[in-house]
């Protein structure tokens, strides 16, 4: 196995997710406190340094295969921790060695035993991919999925939801705009991750923040007028978690942001490619119509909206584009901060 992972990315895993480095050792992670971590001791700088219960346990971490002079190298961690505690600088409690190694042989395991050290291996791979599960969890965010329902513009909710708010059925709907009934769903669904929509039962009705949709657009074509624009602008902007949809309109504009850092104004094709795989649909959307279909759909979002402009299949970031993409990295940092507090 060939491991490109340093020490200190290990440790910087241990100490900021204690369940990982407690599944490596086998002690309840909820009884593990950090002492002390790159503790400079007479002998050197210990790694790791926690209290279990009413022990003390002390780890050496290689992310090597095992070798002898670790021993010897722990041992005298151990010596000094000792002398501490005779000098009442450290708590008085038994102290466990541990010793975490990529690999070790069945010989320098007994060794390890005969010298009252816990060897352990563990798997720099599986450490990593757990703390990503882990944080991924914590991150609300990053397991939202992006999908698209076949409506490739906006605008087409004026008439819909004008008509939702006469008090009309989804299947008058439908008649009225001679459109089918999943049609019709589907536009429905689109509004509703953009709280212009809300369903109870199996009914659907309009939004507050529906009504001022509606309002603010007399003429009932397939445009947005400004006022629309702004309104859904600002519950974008204010909710970029909200949806699969508000996701995907943000992570459109910030796969253009990304690129721009290489070339500027971004090709389409650039774009498509990199929104597929940031929003993490590179097996669902991975036949090329699928990929440029949902491009399409969410760049037209962005476009309507003003975050994004399109001239000869190359796109700029517009102003609004630039703010949204700043509010989107603020709100991950909240989001973040709020879930590990």
């Amino acid at each position: 196995m060939e491991i490109n992972v340093s020490e200190k990315v290990i440790e910087d895993i241990f100490t900021a997710d204690k369940s990982i480095l407690s599944e490596v050792i086998g002690l309840n992670y909820s009884d593990l406190s950090l002492l002390a971590r790159q503790k400079a001791v007479r002998s050197g700088i210990l790694d790791l340094l926690y209290l279990w219960k009413d022990e003390l346990i002390l780890i050496e971490l290689k992310s090597v295969p095992f070798y002898q002079s670790i021993i010897e190298q722990i041992n005298g961690y151990h010596n000094d921790l000792l002398q501490l505690q005779s000098e009442n600088k450290l708590i008085k409690a038994g102290i466990r060695k541990y010793i975490l190694v990529t690999g070790a042989r069945e010989i320098q395991r007994k060794f390890c035993v005969e010298n009252s050290i816990h060897l352990v291996e563990f798997n720099p791979k599986t450490v990593l991919t757990r703390y990503y599960e882990n944080f991924r969890e914590l991150s609300q965010f990053i397991n939202i999925q992006s999908g698209d329902f076949g409506m490739v513009r906006l605008g087409f909710l004026n008439s819909t939801l004008k008509h939702l708010g006469e008090g009309n059925e989804i299947e008058e709907v439908g008649k009225i705009e001679n459109k089918s009934v999943k049609t019709i769903r589907n536009r429905f669904s689109v509004a509703m991750q953009l709280g212009l929509v809300g369903k109870f039962k199996k009914g659907y009705y309009v939004t507050e923040l529906g009504e001022k949709f509606n309002k603010s657009n007399k003429n009932i074509d397939d445009r947005l007028s400004e006022t629309q624009k702004e309104l859904i602008q600002s519950f974008v902007k204010e909710n970029p978690f909200y949806s699969s949809i508000t996701y995907s309109i943000f992570s459109i504009i910030e796969s253009v942001f990304v690129l721009s850092k290489n070339s500027y104004p971004v090709p389409k094709n650039l774009v498509k490619d990199y929104f597929v795989k940031s929003v993490g649909k590179s097996h669902t959307w991975s036949a090329e119509k699928s990929k440029e279909t949902a491009t399409y759909i969410f760049s037209n979002y962005a476009i309507e909206l003003d975050f994004l402009a399109k001239v000869d299949n190359e796109f700029f970031i517009t102003p609004n584009g630039i703010q949204a993409i700043l509010l989107l990295q603020l709100n991950r940092s909240i989001k973040l901060i709020e879930n590990k507090s």
